[in-house]
């Protein structure tokens, strides 16, 4: 791998939540979260596309995934075209964004962390390392050209208008321009209610569920943190709403395991075309390591569980 050049800007957001006003409108929330969220993106996507600091890409990814965030919020409740297409663009850098991530961890966590194999005698770097290696560097060829093309400048650009206070052109009519003054705390309440319904509603029978199952729990605890962690301030300043906050990290990195499960297996799937009677025996034991390891994970998500489900949220206070 290259030498690392360029500066990636970690995600400000997390560390430092945004910080809305009790008065804010929804208008004007979604403007302060926007303006962090383009400041994010915009440091990040010179490093990403250069590739040789893979942190760039990482913090893309993530930028990317609190403005699909917020933008899911907004068409629950004020759908438009612009916010249609919004999705749709994002989801396409998102994609191609993610495809290159997964290449680097699979290169730099998951196969260091599968080096037992290899002292069982399975040549676990000697046979997928180059052939990772050739799909990662494709991965982020298709980065470079979908960052420098016109979904991320259609992106940014509506990232600015959002950040500036200008929505889109279908909310401005006297009816839409109103439910924009709505304010932003009773908008949190709201979908922070819906969306902690939605994990408690899915991890129902929590030591029952299938790793698929576990890892629809995650996706949904992953947009819940997103929305608390942009709304955080309107209903907890301070440290009140970190127990919450804590928690629901904690849960959601508790069960990462299943997450890179599948993950890794979507990517050895990809090998299929190169794989020959050696290569399918190292692909065979490094699922079965994994699955084994992903086992060994459930008591621990279930303890953090229990936990999150008795942990009061913030927003109810």
């Amino acid at each position: 791998m290259p030498d690392q050049v360029g500066t990636a800007i970690p995600d400000s957001h997390g560390a430092a939540p945004v910080e809305l006003e009790p008065g804010d409108s929804v208008c004007r929330a979604v403007a302060r979260i926007a303006a962090v969220l383009r400041d994010h993106l915009t440091a990040n996507l010179p490093v990403a596309i250069d590739g040789r600091n893979v942190e760039g890409v990482h913090q893309v990814r993530v930028a990317l995934r609190r403005f699909r965030a917020l933008v899911a919020l907004l068409r629950r409740d004020y759908p438009c075209a612009t916010l249609d297409e919004a999705a749709a663009r994002a989801r396409r850098l998102a994609r191609a964004v993610g495809d290159a991530r997964d290449w680097d961890v699979f290169l730099l966590e998951t196969l260091p962390g599968l080096s037992p194999l290899g002292r069982m005698g399975v040549n676990v770097a000697g046979m997928l390392l180059p052939l990772a290696a050739a799909r990662r560097d494709a991965a982020y060829d298709g980065v470079r050209q979908i960052l420098g093309g016109e979904d991320a400048r259609w992106v940014l650009r509506l990232v600015n208008r959002l950040a500036e206070g200008e929505l889109w052109d279908e909310a401005r009519s006297p009816a839409g321009l109103k439910a924009l003054e709505e304010p932003a705390g009773a908008f949190a309440v709201r979908h922070l209610a819906r969306l902690h319904r939605k994990v408690l509603r899915k991890g129902r029978g929590f030591t029952l569920l299938t790793p698929p199952q576990r890892h629809e729990v995650r996706l949904a605890l992953k947009r819940l943190r997103y929305a608390a962690e942009f709304f955080v301030t309107l209903h907890a300043p301070g440290h009140a709403g970190r127990r919450y906050l804590r928690r629901l990290a904690a849960m959601q990195a508790a069960l990462g395991m299943d997450s890179d499960v599948l993950t890794t297996r979507l990517l050895l799937e990809r090998f299929g075309d190169a794989a020959d009677g050696e290569i399918r025996y190292v692909l065979g034991a490094v699922t079965g390591f994994l699955c084994c390891r992903q086992d060994a994970t459930h008591e621990n998500a279930h303890r953090r569980w229990r936990k999150f489900r008795r942990t009061a949220v913030f927003w109810a206070r």
